[in-house]
């Protein structure tokens, strides 16, 4: 693929769109269902599937860290409200909270992927290293509350 350095927040804005698009058939079929929250752990997620979407399609692109993190607060902004999900002061919440937590998952995951993925046996590395930031992200979260 050609190099393209807004790929990370293309791919940010395609699984947080099919996750969206999934919960609005699912609240369209089951009107009852509890769908999941967009809080610390999931925002977590989606980014780290993004990242790693980046990682295995597009690797070693120089990135400018500030729009990284302003496209990605504008992609968890605009979609949640575009889908209906959020809205007044939760967009800005989201946009800020989205933002900060692509910043530092990617930041995170970028360090981790370079120290482990060393040589071709090491295919797997990333995915062992977002499940390891998943995993701590779920810890945080639980003792911020």
């Amino acid at each position: 693929m050609k190099k393209n350095n807004y790929f990370r927040n293309i791919a940010l804005m395609g699984v947080l769109g099919i996750a969206l698009v999934v919960c609005v058939v699912v609240k369209a079929y089951n009107p009852m269902g509890v769908l999941p929250k967009l809080d610390l752990p999931n925002m977590v997620l989606l980014s780290l599937l993004a990242l790693l979407l980046d990682h295995y399609l597009i690797s070693g692109v120089k990135r400018c860290d500030g729009l990284v993190a302003l496209f990605a607060a504008l992609t968890f902004a605009a979609l949640p409200w575009a889908a209906g999900f959020s809205d007044g002061w939760q967009i800005l919440k989201l946009a800020v909270a989205g933002g900060v937590v692509f910043f530092l998952t990617a930041w995170l995951f970028g360090s981790m992927e370079d120290r482990l993925s060393s040589g071709p046996a090491a295919k797997l590395a990333p995915v062992f290293s977002a499940l390891g930031l998943y995993l701590a992200a779920q810890c945080f979260a639980g003792i911020l509350l």
